[in-house]
């Protein structure tokens, strides 16, 4: 989805394509390394503002065989 900022469908789709790697390193991270709020507020902008980005990133990964990283809803933006 387009942003009415002036961001376009093709940018929404990289930036969300860039979250939902930075969500894949941190999960591959041991947990002690993982930067928590970091990785939780990614996930929380994907839902907020990707979320039909976010569905066809996660299909790519299961038709290419690749387990998508964990993107499930738990907690929102300063909530």
């Amino acid at each position: 989805m387009a942003d009415p900022k002036g961001v376009t469908e093709r940018e929404s789709y990289i930036i969300a394509q860039a979250l939902y790697e930075f969500i894949r390193l941190e999960q591959s991270k041991p947990r002690d390394l993982r930067r928590w709020s970091d990785e939780q507020h990614a996930i929380a902008i994907l839902h907020a503002r990707f979320d039909n980005e976010l569905a066809t990133l996660v299909q790519s990964d299961v038709a290419a065989g690749c387990q998508p990283p964990d993107c499930g809803r738990k907690a929102s933006i300063g909530g």
